[in-house]
């Protein structure tokens, strides 16, 4: 069921970039590359918090198993609902 989502967001933001401003200095990247930054930064987090035993995943009572792959993509799609519920909210700024 999730490959439909992937490809929808692939076909619909293929081109999409955003525009940031990092010191004083305009830049850019494509939004694809930014979700799956932010994902993979919230996955390796997800690692770090399972091996600390802030929490447990079925699975890791016996013993410390990483985070599965998989849910790297469940962070990806969290990602871009995330970032279309602040665009609808988010009041659009013009250009100075």
């Amino acid at each position: 069921m999730r490959t439909l989502p992937f490809l929808a967001t692939a076909v619909i933001f293929w081109r999409t970039r955003v525009h940031f401003r990092n010191w004083r200095v305009h830049r850019w990247m494509p939004l694809l590359l930014g979700f799956f930054l932010v994902a993979l930064f919230i996955w390796f987090a997800e690692n770090i918090a399972t091996f600390a035993n802030a929490w447990n995943y079925p699975g890791q009572e016996a013993g410390w198993k990483p985070v599965g792959p998989e849910k790297l993509g469940a962070w990806f799609l969290l990602m871009m609902i995330s970032f279309v519920l602040v665009g609808l909210v988010q009041k659009v700024k013009e250009p100075d």
